[in-house]
């Protein structure tokens, strides 16, 4: 963090618990891009709840999924295909890359919210 952060005044990370941005949110505002990277089960909802909150409209999200935090016993595309049509109720999904063999059973999704 402090190598992004501290070196760029548009990049605020935020160190809360993720699954209440009410919490933070006045601190803030809404921003053009949000990346989320956490290990949750249920991390998708809570990156599409703090989007509702931070992320402007026509904003970029960026999601990781690490399927073996959602679902050990699923096949990991299984799971990806499965976060991803979450996503498609309020974000156009622009792309979907495969981590390997940066992070096994990882993908990054990229978004632009449709509020």
């Amino acid at each position: 963090l402090d190598r992004v952060a501290g070196y760029r005044k548009n990049v605020i990370p935020i160190l809360q618990d993720a699954r209440r941005p009410k919490e933070y949110f006045s601190v803030f505002g809404k921003v053009d891009v949000v990346y989320v990277d956490i290990a949750q089960p249920d991390q998708t909802e809570i990156a599409i709840n703090n989007c509702k909150m931070f992320l402007k409209k026509g904003g970029y999200f960026f999601l990781v999924i690490k399927t073996r935090s959602i679902d050990v016993t699923k096949a990991p595309k299984r799971i990806i295909e499965e976060e991803i049509k979450k996503l498609e109720e309020k974000f156009e999904v622009l792309q979907n890359i495969d981590l390997h063999p940066y992070d096994k059973d990882h993908a990054m999704v990229i978004a632009k919210y449709n509020g």
